[in-house]
């Protein structure tokens, strides 16, 4: 697995370099898959001398985005929303970098990765212009945290190791873990029931089988709580727009029954100790709230913020432990970016669930039809993401992003079919066409 994962990683790496230049699109797809997959943490190879591919990936497909005139620049205008909201949240954490000097190196380091992660945004929305490759883009994201869900459903069936729980991937742990896979659960569920081909929803239904149960692995309260919003949100909407009633219920009481199954006494008396008193909660559930107590403190005293991943470095002067993290996403950000920092974060999330929300309603996401479930897909996935959140403080998990562009590239899309669209419902050809007892009149030319 080690070697094959090795050698495909690398020529999926060259084929990027070598492609991404002039066709910036397939670059842009090994990116992101790399991103989600973390190939050099997942098959645990850090020692091989190639260890930031996904920079050269990028590189390259800067290359071309820049050769191919910048993209559509007024993909942009119909998104302004989130883009200005993540615009100030970086804004925020260069002035909370350039205001303290903690750690500025390390905050640097922290930074950067979010820049980088805003610059490959524009250059995402600007790209992705049609339906072909919005479509590619969903089918990525999928097979990828798919893919990742198999990785760890095999450690644990086949090898008898339940590597979620204790080891995680690289930096992202258990809870970024069942994160991931609660934001890949709706994305899957929703091509599957809306693709023609048994095939790929056979495949689908597979990974949300994988995915659900790699959060049960995770015994991330978070994750837990995040995937039964996804999953009460999946049966709402699919009560309403499927035509089977009966069949819907019969699938979301079999899913229920798998997750009751598979979830065992300690993940239930887990999630149950996040709504018990706190003289009953154990140590890591009460952890959560002390330390969202200390971050909102820190707030309170640098409203501009300690800088990118520095409270960790003052966590002891809050009472907590040394390098202890806020494990609230909004919060970590506020204490490090400053209020300004979270209230953008805040306005990019949201503001692309309003967005993408409003789109699913347009005319013209009615016409083309699949604008529609790939709004209610990314919402649902974006709010299981969202609820996550509140106990998991991993802002530099790149997939929330990635979710989120796919909403913000299908509304872009949208914008521009309806801009191009005729104002009514006549059909272009027909609208010379002399009304009856007119045919003597001369049709203009």
């Amino acid at each position: 697995m080690v070697e094959l994962g090795w050698l495909t990683t690398h020529l999926a790496a060259l084929a990027g370099l070598a492609v991404g230049w002039f066709l910036p699109v397939f670059g842009l797809m090994v990116y992101y898959a790399f991103a989600i997959l973390r190939p050099m943490e997942l098959w645990f190879w850090n020692h091989w001398p190639i260890q930031r591919l996904s920079l050269y990936v990028a590189l390259s497909t800067l290359v071309g985005w820049m050769i191919s005139g910048f993209g559509r620049g007024g993909a942009l205008r119909p998104v302004w929303l989130p883009i200005l909201g993540f615009g100030l949240y970086l804004l925020s954490g260069t002035v909370a970098w350039q205001l303290n000097d903690i750690a500025p190196a390390r905050a640097w380091y922290y930074l950067s990765i979010q820049l980088k992660i805003g610059l490959m945004a524009i250059v995402t929305i600007t790209l992705l212009r049609n339906e072909k490759t919005i479509f590619a883009f969903a089918y990525l994201i999928i097979a990828s945290i798919g893919y990742m869900a198999w990785v760890f459903n095999s450690s644990y069936y086949f090898q008898g190791w339940n590597r979620v729980w204790p080891d995680g991937i690289g930096v992202i742990d258990n809870n970024g873990i069942a994160m991931i896979m609660v934001m890949g659960v709706p994305m899957a569920f929703f091509i599957a029931i809306h693709s023609a081909h048994l095939w790929i929803k056979g495949l689908c239904f597979f990974a949300v089988a994988m995915m659900v149960h790699v959060v049960l692995l995770s015994f991330s309260r978070g994750g837990q709580l995040g995937l039964i919003i996804v999953g009460a949100s999946i049966f709402v909407v699919a009560l309403a727009r499927l035509p089977r009633k009966v069949l819907t219920i019969s699938m979301a009481v079999l899913f229920v029954c798998f997750g009751l199954y598979y979830a065992g006494p300690e993940v239930r008396s887990r999630f149950g100790s996040i709504f018990v008193d706190s003289a009953e909660r154990d140590a890591s559930a009460q952890s959560r709230f002390i330390t969202w107590t200390a971050a909102w403190q820190c707030i309170k005293d640098h409203p501009m913020g300690v800088g990118p991943r520095n409270f960790n470095i003052l966590s002891a002067h809050y009472g907590l432990g040394p390098n202890k993290s806020v494990h609230n996403l909004f919060l970590q950000t506020g204490a490090d970016y400053g209020i300004a920092g979270m209230v953008g974060l805040a306005v990019f999330y949201f503001g692309t669930m309003f967005q993408t929300f409003r789109m699913t309603v347009s005319r013209a996401a009615k016409q083309l039809i699949w604008p529609r479930f790939f709004g209610q897909m990314v919402c649902v996935s974006l709010g299981g993401f969202l609820a996550c959140s509140m106990f998991i403080g991993v802002e530099a998990l790149e997939v929330g992003y990635i979710v989120a562009l796919l909403g913000l590239c299908t509304v872009a899309h949208v914008a521009y079919h309806s801009a191009i669209e005729p104002a009514d419902d006549t059909i272009p050809e027909l609208a010379d066409v002399p009304p009856p007892g007119e045919a003597s009149r001369p049709i203009p030319t």
